[in-house]
């Protein structure tokens, strides 16, 4: 047979071999979740960085100050629509209940209001209409009503004449400039 000799060298190396795969503690399996490092993801927004936690959806608006880099987390919107969705939930909720227990709740606007006084028959005559005198003249009653009806109706037009002119006031002296709407664009 052959003779086989180690050097000291490579007895060394043979011993930190040997003792290393068998004395090597045991690697757990990766984790799945913690395979993507990357938590955080940066755009280049104006002014700064948009830094987006991509674990928990939160945002940070970065810039640069004068003692470094410093991040505010940004107003979230979809947080403030959820709760307020969740409010109105509740609210709702409570209407309905209080309405199922006969309580004050949500109006049916399908059933007519309980206050009404009853419709006349569809075969009912007419309510009788103010007629003239024999000379021609209205009732005392119906002219007062009348006369309200025009004093009102006088007073909404003055109103509206004083309208219209402090507008034209308001105008460019050679009249109103209308924008013209660019060419195959509706208006």
């Amino acid at each position: 047979m052959g003779e086989f000799s180690i050097t000291g060298r490579g007895a060394l190396a043979g011993l930190v071999l040997l003792a290393g795969t068998g004395l090597a503690p045991a690697q757990p399996a990766a984790d799945p979740a913690a395979a993507d490092p990357v938590r955080f993801t940066v755009q280049k927004v104006e002014g700064g960085l948009m830094r987006l936690d991509t674990q928990t959806g939160a945002m940070s608006f970065c810039a640069q100050r004068a003692a470094g880099w410093a991040c505010e987390a940004v107003p979230d919107d979809r947080a403030a629509l959820e709760a307020e969705i969740d409010r109105l939930q509740a609210r709702l909720a409570v209407l309905e209940k209080n309405r199922a227990t006969g309580g004050a709740g949500v109006p049916d606007i399908m059933v007519p209001p309980q206050n009404t006084p009853p419709a006349a028959p569809p075969d009912a005559p007419p309510p009788a209409a103010s007629t003239p005198d024999a000379d021609g003249e209205l009732p005392a009653q119906a002219r007062q009503r009348l006369d309200q009806a025009m004093d009102l109706a006088e007073h909404a037009f003055r109103r509206f004449v004083e309208m219209v002119e402090r507008l034209r006031k308001d105008l460019p002296p050679d009249g109103p400039s209308a924008p013209v709407p660019p060419k195959g664009e509706p208006f």
